[in-house]
């Protein structure tokens, strides 16, 4: 598979480097960070009207040819290549044949044409520092904007294994956190029973997520202050009460199991024995699904510095605040002048338990945590889908298509997405449990399950705002339904099910109340109370790339026949996942019907949580097809068939696994390597109450935000920035930032005006990540009104002289 390398790449592309043409050779010189470099893409303009036949016949040929070093007598690739007649700033793949090169070795493109002229498009200073530009044969001051690509074979992947050994210890923690509070509450419920392993370890996910949120909620409001030491003390008494548990449970409770008087209904049972035999086909095929996701997720960052994109700043900026406090913080204050209750604080006690356990820094634990996370969403869906279909073989095939086909949940790890990812796995076990509501039995399980239920629900509501939505139009959808469609389940009393569900909400509610009263007041009222505009088009931010990258076209296709047949065959389910999906995209769009409350959730959040309902319709409609199929054939060819569908079902994972392990955008990869050692340095020398300006971008929503690795100052230091993280734009001083950093901008080529600036403001330093942007490193260190501080590997950081 082909790689970006962000780390080896130059990607600023805004100058006019030089003009190619049948008189000069372009070339740059640049050092290849991984082996295998096998592709380099180049930004072009193409000025077109150019009086030549070539241009007139729409063809544009460059000549490009790769040497190890500028000085070698011979090119190891030559190739010519049409480029668009006419275009601005285009990006151009070039193809190179695997080189055999190792990681660090040193390589020198060259362009040349024949005929007519094209720009090519970087930086018109020596930002990177591995390499530079040279025209006709001399260097000059400048570099091409290049995104370098390298092959990842199976000898790279047995190396990403080898070191991946070494954290197999994270395991631990990572079940501590993840799985193990809530497996001991539904073990002592007496409920896990009613559950095969794949429902028991997902609703132990969604209860043990749900449930860390809470209880740093109380404690926050109890003054009790989380440490390592107090976490480690309590993993230690939960792992201990687990092997206490398992004792009772496999040694002890069989003497007495003739003796209990609880009495299981034949289908418990077998769910019960299934629940212990974790050698069953589900079992294993569940778990394989798991592992080969996680490895498809783990092996997407293996060259990330930092997670993705803005929202990944202010998820770690919260979540060290959080560790710093022991407890939620209650003012965000200096870094950003928003009530607390404005973002859902529920993913950051989660990431904070898991750094404090693991004892790794906040960007380590975030990448690890989050795409174990995006992993175990094949848990979730499993859940979700036997929940709605009673069928293991539709949860098996929902569990395939979101781990290895639709490009969601897995691009969420370009986006930084973690909250509504959390959300996401919490809202099929809640799910799951008030929907079992109808088939409790006994007065004391029933407690129960209200219990688990509301917790699980109420942890949702600390976790996402909108993804509590979710599960409300999920639950009334659900009512509808089952009122819909009572003749086919004569024992379901709808009545009886909402007034539990309501219990259910009433004591999720109390579970998070100190919380939920000022959210309300002060972030939901608001939004439901503002109305929508004129201007505001339906489906305004939908994007169809969101659901059809990789083999999500496919994904959808499958769905639809899915939904179809369920529909044919009277099922609820399809009817259930239709109307839910149709209620979200409702209100989504509520600002286009001129209504009030349009800004709980939008499109983009409906449209990025579709795989579920993808993934289950399109598992149950292969499940159909098998089982429909397999009454056609005789007996003797079963085994063989089977044999061949799994073949088959590992093909086409295969290829969906070969795109979604490319999936993030290098856009959206803000940190290089550099930067982490560079803002240590910053943590170490310069004071606490200096705001460091970093390179703006307009990001969106009228907010700018930072572009390059100076972005994580905040998170992973005590430094405030310029601009800070995009949760600014909760705040009533957006327009002040937005200016500023407008400002910034305006004034990147003019140091003496820069720094007039900046000390009318009371700035006193800057930061120019790795990465690189709009300010200039070469003109602030020429000038004489700024110091350097700091300068390797391409990061610089300046200080104001007075």
């Amino acid at each position: 598979m082909t790689f970006n390398d962000p780390e080896a790449s130059q990607e600023y592309n805004s100058d006019l480097v030089g003009i190619l043409d049948a008189q000069s050779v372009i070339g740059q010189s640049f050092i290849s960070r991984r082996p295998h470099l096998n592709g380099v893409t180049v930004w072009f303009t193409s000025p077109g009207n150019q009086n030549s036949p070539i241009s007139n016949n729409g063809q544009n040929s460059l000549n490009v040819r790769l040497f190890h070093l500028a000085t070698d007598p011979s090119p190891n690739f030559t190739t010519s290549i049409l480029l668009p007649a006419t275009g601005n700033n285009i990006p151009v793949t070039i193809q190179i044949p695997v080189q055999a090169n190792l990681a660090g070795e040193s390589f020198f493109l060259q362009f040349m044409k024949d005929s007519d002229s094209i720009q090519i498009h970087g930086r018109n200073e020596d930002a990177y520092p591995y390499g530079q530009v040279y025209v006709n044969g001399r260097p000059i001051n400048a570099d091409i904007a290049f995104r370098l690509s390298y092959d990842y074979d199976f000898a790279s992947f047995v190396d990403d294994v080898e070191q991946g050994l070494a954290s197999i210890w994270l395991v631990f923690p990572l079940m501590i956190i993840l799985w193990l509070p809530g497996w001991l509450l539904l073990e002592l419920s007496g409920l896990r029973g009613r559950f095969d392993f794949g429902e028991q370890t997902s609703i132990s996910m969604g209860i043990s997520l749900g449930l860390i949120p809470i209880i740093m909620l109380w404690t926050t409001i109890s003054k009790v202050r989380w440490t390592s030491e107090v976490v480690l003390f309590f993993a230690g008494f939960l792992v201990v009460l687990l092997f206490i548990r398992l004792i009772y449970k496999y040694i002890i409770s069989k003497r007495s199991a003739q003796k209990q008087d609880i009495v299981y209904s034949p289908v418990e049972r077998s769910a019960s024995n299934n629940s212990h035999n974790f050698y069953s086909f589900t079992s294993f095929a569940l778990i394989l699904i798991f592992l080969l996701s996680l490895i498809i997720r783990l092996v997407m960052i293996r060259d990330l510095a930092t997670p993705a994109w803005v929202d990944s700043i202010h998820h770690a900026l919260i979540t060290r605040l959080v560790i710093s406090l022991g407890a939620y913080p209650s003012s965000f204050l200096p870094y950003l002048d928003i009530s607390p209750t404005a973002y859902h604080p529920g993913f950051h006690s989660i990431l904070a338990a898991f750094t404090w356990i693991s004892n790794l820094n906040i960007a380590q634990a975030m990448l690890i945590l989050g795409q174990v996370l995006n992993a175990a969403a094949v848990f979730s869906v499993f859940l979700f889908a036997k929940t709605l279909t009673r069928s293991s073989t539709s949860g098996l095939f929902a569990a395939i298509i979101t781990g290895f086909l639709t490009p969601m949940p897995a691009y969420y790890t370009s986006w930084g997405r973690y909250t509504e990812l959390t959300g996401l796995l919490i809202l099929p076990a809640a799910f799951a449990l008030i929907q079992l509501l109808k088939d409790g039995r006994s007065t004391q399980r029933k407690y129960w399950i209200i219990f688990l239920g509301a917790l699980a629900s109420g942890g949702l509501f600390m976790v996402h705002y909108r993804v509590i939505v979710f599960l409300g139009c999920l639950i009334v959808t659900y009512l509808v339904i089952s009122l819909l469609f009572r003749k086919s389940e004569p024992s379901h009393n709808p009545a009886w099910v909402l007034f539990l569900a309501f219990i259910v909400a009433i004591a999720a509610i109390l579970l998070v109340s100190p919380w939920m009263y000022q959210t309300i007041k002060s972030t939901i009222l608001p939004v439901i109370n503002s109305a929508g505009t004129n201007s505001t088009p339906f489906f305004q931010d939908f994007s169809w790339a969101y659901l059809t990258a990789a083999l999500g076209k496919q994904s959808l296709v499958l769905a639809g026949l899915g939904l179809v047949w369920g529909m044919i065959q009277r099922k609820p389910f399809a009817y259930l996942l239709l109307l839910w999906t149709f209620i979200l995209f409702l209100i989504a769009n509520l600002d286009a019907l001129h209504l009030p409350g349009g800004a709980m959730i939008n499109n983009t959040s409906v449209e990025i949580m579709l795989f579920i309902p993808i993934s289950i319709l399109g598992g149950y409609f292969l499940d159909q097809l098998i089982t429909h199929w397999r009454d056609l054939i005789p007996k003797f060819l079963v085994i063989p068939a089977y044999g061949i569908i799994i073949f088959l079902v590992g093909w086409v994972a295969l290829i969906g696994a070969r795109q979604l392990v490319t999936i993030i955008n290098p856009i959206t990869i803000l940190s290089r390597s550099a930067d982490i050692p560079a803002i240590e340095w910053i943590d170490e020398n310069i004071p606490e109450n200096e705001t460091i300006v970093i390179n703006p971008f307009a990001w969106g929503y009228g907010l700018y935000a930072g572009n390059d690795g100076g972005y994580w100052i905040s998170p992973l230091s005590v430094n405030l920035t310029l601009p800070p993280p995009v949760l600014y734009g909760l705040a009533s001083d957006r327009s002040r930032i937005k200016e500023l950093s407008q400002k910034i901008t305006s004034l990147r080529t003019n140091p003496a005006a820069l720094w007039e600036f900046l000390s009318s403001k009371q700035f006193n330093y800057i930061y120019i990540g790795a990465k690189g942007g709009v300010l200039s490193p070469e003109k602030l260190s020429s000038s004489d009104l700024f110091t350097i501080r700091y300068h390797k590997d391409g990061v610089w950081i300046f200080s104001l002289k007075p």
